[in-house]
Parts: C-alpha cells; structure tokens; sequence
C-alpha cells in the first residue's frame, strides 16, 4: 500500500487563513478532503471542536464550505437566482425569502459582485474567469459556513486577479471564518495566516509564510521546490518536528491546556438530524431551478419544440396510407413505427446529459443535502411535460397530414409511454458517465438497437424475441402501437398468409410492459447517482 498522507499533524484556529502548497502529487487535495470528510482518511482523527468529523459528519454538513476546481454554478441563469436556489436548499426551511433577497445581497457585495446580480452568468457578456469564481465561492457563502475549503480555485487566473481573491480569502477569515485553500502560486501568498508545505505527502513545513523562507535557506518561496527534491521526504519531515514551528503552531495547540481538545471526543456523538425519505420540498425548488434554466436557454428550448413539428412533416411529406389494403397496412405499420421511434429518440436525448452536465454541482449539493429521489424527480417531471409535448404535436401533424384511422388518445399514451421509457435509459446514461462526451458516445449503442429488436426491421427469431422482450421499450411501445390501428389493417394478410401486422401482446399488457422498463431504467439511474456518492 502506498501511503498518500502520513504522520500530518495540524490545527487550524477559528479565523486563520491557511494555504497548502507543495510539490506535484505531494497529497494537498488529499489533505484537504480527509479534513472535510470528502475522503476520510484511513487512519488518524479530524476533530471539529473536539468532536470527531468522521463520526458525526452529517453534524457538519452545514458548516462546511467547499469550492472546488470545477464551477458549482448554473451558467445560465441569473447570479441572483443561482444564489437563491442554493439558499433555498441550504438554509433552514422556514428562512423566509425576504431574510434570503437580503443575504443574497450581503454575500454579493461581499465578493464584490453586487453590480452582477440580475445578470445570467454566461450571457449576454461571460463573466470573466475571477468572476466566476466568486460566483462559485458566494454559492457556499450564502450557507453562512463557518470554514471555507477552497481546492485550487485561483489556477488559470491572472495574477491580479489571483490577487484580489487571496485578499479575499483573507476578509472572510476576518470574519472568523476558518479558510483552507490549495494553491500552486505563490505570488500573494503572504496575505494568509499559516501555509501548510507537503511533500510526498509528508508534512515539511507549517507555520507563517513569512518565516518560510528563512526556515529553509532560500530568497524566495518559490525556490522550495528544487530544495525539496534534493533530501527524501523523512529528512524534512524530521527536521520540521524539531523546530520552533512545530512546537509552536502544532505541538504547543495540541497540548491539554491549550483548550485545543478542549472537549475529549464524545463518547457518544449527538444524534445527527434525520432525514426524510422524500423530502418534497427539495422536489419543488430543484424543479422550479431547473425550469429556470430550461426557460434560459431559449435556443434549445426552440430546438427542443421545434423537433417534433419538423419530424412530423417529413414523415407526412414521405408516407402515403391510401390505395389497396395490403399497401395501406404496410403503410400505417412504417408509420406507427416511426412514430415509436421518433418518441424514443427525443425522450432519449432530450435527457442523456441532464446529469452529467450539472455533475459539479450536484455532487456539491449532493455532500450536503440533497436526495436523489427529489433531484430525479425534478429531472423526469419537467422532461415529462416536454415529451408529452412533443408526442402530441408529432402525432397531431402526422395526423393531419396522413390518413391514420384509430384512437388519437391511445396513441398519445403509448408514445408518451414509449418517450418516458426513453427518457430514464437517458437519465440512467446520464447518471454513469462523468463527462457529455461519453453520454453522447454511448446514446447511439442504446438507440440503434432499439430500432434492429423493434420487430419492425428484422423478423426475430427466439432468442432475439426474447431479448427484445426483456430490455427494449420500441418493442413493447411498437406493440402498443398496432393495437390502435383499424382491425381490417391487423387482420390484413400478404399472399403467403401472413400477417402484415403481427402483434404479440394486449395494448393494456404493452404499456404495463413499458412502464415496467422504464421503471428499471430509473432504478438504474438512482443506482448510478447512489454509486457516484462514493467516487465524489
């Protein structure tokens, strides 16, 4: 086994402002999230004012603040509104929403962004890249945290902007908050308290920056580095531990009369707060946030409405259900097909990146408390409303524009059915994959088939029937679908007697079919977002 951290000793005081910096693969984010219990550590303590943060961490869930390297923020909506859904989730529930407008103000202003406020993040001029940095940072400030974690959210900035958020940084520790960040650059750090050096992650150095470089003999900070790599990782780690700065800042807080430890580790940890199994609350704001962000984006919206429309007149341009029986049944059965595809595809895509996009800040809101039943249910009520939409208006075009006798009604359930079947494959997709490129890679391996094991293409034989029973929606919903059409089409035969239309089911027993998959596929999305609890 390979040791990532190893005899690190820290304390950090309420209001200190401290840095960790060190050599690459020295274990600093590693540090960081075994100190907010993102990845406890396997062995050793993190004590919270005496209390044991592995122990009792959903005691600590609301004063923890995190920021890490990815945006935790919605870009298309406004910075008001981003704050206010996450204030909304954070904050008690019974914070009334003026109490809200006027924190949201405080911690704005604070960050130096009141003037951003009731503009969308990305449009119509893109916050600069500090901006949006403390677009990310005032998401955790608005949960009034009382210690900040801040995992390299200067990289990729401009020294003087990388200055002004270390001075930042700096004034909310002012204001006794405890601030801990990774950092690579070292151009301002003299603003901070305390700098935490690792190296092969062994803790070298832990005091005041100022003293840093006298401590090791170099002019600049800078400089370390190239120091550190001349002796192995035990020589500097024991020359730390018989420093003043060790006795100082470590051994001298550790002792019992520094009221450090103050409170040994309760034996038995106060019970955290329960949680409820669905909590409808979270259902309704993660809704309202994610029609905000549908509704903000106006040129998908109008690709995503206009998809069904356009579909519905090429396929009224290209279908003719009129002549001789044997053609018209032939007809109405490719058109019932491309029905059912049609719907799959859109529910299909319309949700295979809904998760994966927002990954970030899920997973942020995921460590505090947010459920997975509330965050899907607020994905697949909305996407719902959109594919009833769109299998509406493209059977109503079809409709209008080709002769297809049958129930409009029953036709509507079952590619709604077909489209809500689709649209947990996508969330479940979606909910695997950490990037869209992967989720887009793979909706072509999950559709394609879908058209191949319809029945509709390829006579199928046993095994390919029994396959396409088990997992694919287009067969059932395909199914359901010739059950609406005119009797004198399903009992219409070719020369060799057989029938045009075969069918395999009830329309009732189709539907239940479908829902039942669908059902499984959202299973299998909760089971990838319950797994990305432990990767995150």
């Amino acid at each position: 086994m390979k040791h990532l951290l190893d005899q690190v000793n820290l304390v950090f005081e309420p209001g200190e402002f401290a840095v960790i910096f060190g050599t690459s693969g020295s274990g600093k984010s590693t540090l960081l999230d075994a100190l907010n219990g993102r990845r406890p550590a396997t062995g050793g303590q993190v004590l919270y004012n005496g209390t044991d943060l592995y122990a009792s961490f959903d005691l600590f869930r609301a004063a923890i603040g995190y920021v890490p390297q990815q945006d935790i923020v919605h870009r298309k909506i406004r910075v008001s509104r981003a704050l206010y859904y996450t204030a909304r989730l954070r904050l008690p529930p019974d914070t009334i929403d003026e109490e809200i407008e006027a924190h949201i103000h405080r911690v704005l202003d604070k960050v130096g962004l009141a003037e951003k406020a009731d503009l969308p993040i990305d449009t119509p001029a893109p916050l600069s890249g500090g901006q949006l940095k403390r677009v990310s940072l005032a998401v955790e400030l608005v949960a009034n945290p009382n210690i900040l974690f801040l995992d390299e959210v200067t990289s990729g900035l401009d020294a003087g902007t990388d200055k002004r958020m270390m001075r930042l940084f700096a004034d909310l520790a002012r204001d006794q908050k405890t601030v801990i960040c990774v950092t690579h650059t070292l151009e301002n750090i003299d603003v901070c308290n305390l700098v935490v050096l690792l190296h092969r992650g062994r803790l070298v150095y832990f005091g005041p920056p100022g003293e840093a470089p006298g401590y090791f003999g170099v002019v600049r900070l800078a400089e370390v580095y190239e120091l550190l790599e001349s002796e192995p990782a035990e020589h500097w780690a024991e020359k730390f531990l018989a420093s003043p700065q060790h006795e100082t800042f470590v051994a001298a807080r550790l002792s019992p009369d520094s009221g450090v430890r103050g409170a040994a580790t309760p034996a038995h940890a106060p019970a955290p707060p329960r949680r409820r199994w669905f909590d409808w609350s979270q259902t309704g704001i993660l809704m309202r946030r994610y029609a905000d962000l549908i509704l903000a984006d106006k040129r998908n919206l109008a690709i995503l409405l206009l998809q069904a429309p356009l579909i519905a007149a090429v396929m009224g341009m290209v279908f003719d259900t009129s002549g001789p029986l044997i053609a018209r049944a032939r007809a109405e059965g490719q058109v019932a097909f491309m029905l059912v595809l049609s719907a799959i595809w859109f529910g299909c895509l319309n949700s295979a990146r809904e998760v994966v996009k927002e990954l970030p800040v899920y997973l942020r809101e995921r460590s505090v408390s947010l459920g997975i039943g509330p965050y899907l249910t607020s994905k697949v009520v909305p996407l719902a409303l959109l594919a009833a939409f769109q299998c509406v208006v493209l059977l109503a075009v079809v409709s209008a524009m080709v002769s297809l006798p049958g129930s409009f009604l029953d036709r509507t359930i079952a590619l709604f059915l077909a489209a809500m079947g689709a649209t947990a494959m996508g969330l479940a997709v979606s909910a695997f994959v950490d990037t869209n490129d992967k989720a887009v890679a793979i909706v072509p391996i999950l559709l394609i088939p879908q058209v191949i094991l319809s029945d509709a293409v390829v006579h199928l034989g046993d095994a390919g029937r029994a396959f396409a029973k088990a997992t694919m929606v287009s067969f059932w919903s395909l199914d359901a679908m010739k059950a609406t059409l005119s009797r004198e089409v399903l009992d219409a035969k070719d020369p060799m007697g057989e029938l045009l239309v075969p069918r395999s089911g009830e329309f009732s027993f189709d539907l239940g079919m479908v829902a039942v998959l669908g059902s499984v596929f959202l299973f299998v999305a909760w089971l990838g977002l319950k797994l990305k609890d432990r990767r995150g």
